[in-house]
């Protein structure tokens, strides 16, 4: 478990046993279902950071079981919170969201962490060994370069790391663009311009299926200049 998982845990459980001291000093009423908190309270990252590091809507989850106004339900469970730990402080805000602002030690011990365990930091356990192939190719040589055709085999090697660091035993499958029908049309229109450079457009009929782009007719150029 993550350093912020760990974390997010404490604070489930932290509200968790607020509520219960809660009901237990008569600070919420009591209720013949049993409520699990630890299943209803759900944290969310704030878009706002001045609202803390994670809120949480449990007391709007629980006004309706409870028959009392969300506000009142958060007051209530803040009220027996244990604020030790992670948690700074701890504040309601709105119709009833819990705030928790964190104490900068995780960030430290996050550090500390990724001194540690070095190039083996942020690896996890969730593809538990499970074989994945991930299919790739390389940019299109029969037209010029440009992000669109390059970007495969960028983004193919890297989705490849991200599944490996996820614990997913991960082969490539990396294609090489340089055979095929594609290829041989791309040849035989390098062909076909390099002799019309040389002897005149009527010298050889272009074919039919061939590329027209203007990069074909350049690359001919620099071939005679070599040859």
């Amino acid at each position: 478990m993550s350093i912020i998982d760990g974390i997010k845990s404490e604070i489930i459980e932290k509200i968790s046993a607020g509520y219960k001291e809660a009901v237990s000093n008569g600070s919420l009423p009591e209720t013949d279902e049993n409520i699990d908190i630890s299943s209803l309270a759900k944290l969310e990252v704030p878009k706002d950071k001045s609202h803390g590091d994670f809120a949480c809507n449990i007391a709007m989850v629980l006004a309706k079981q409870l028959k009392t106004a969300p506000r009142k339900i958060a007051d209530a469970i803040t009220s027996n919170i244990d604020k030790s730990g992670d948690i700074k402080d701890i504040e309601v805000a709105g119709a009833g969201f819990i705030n928790f602002y964190l104490a900068p030690d995780w960030l430290y011990r996050t550090m500390e962490s990724i001194e540690k365990e070095g190039s083996d930091y942020g690896k996890i356990d969730l593809g538990k060994g499970k074989k994945v192939m991930v299919e790739f190719v390389s940019a299109n040589p029969t037209g010029p370069m440009h992000m669109g055709n390059a970007r495969g085999g960028a983004l193919g090697d890297c989705l490849a790391s991200v599944l490996e660091y996820a614990g997913y035993d991960v082969t490539r499958e990396f294609y090489i663009n340089d055979a095929g029908n594609q290829i041989e049309k791309f040849g035989k229109s390098l062909s076909a311009r390099y002799i019309q450079q040389l002897k005149g457009e009527d010298a050889i009929e272009f074919p039919e299926d061939g590329y027209q782009g203007g990069d074909i007719t350049e690359h001919a150029k620099e071939f005679i200049k070599l040859y």
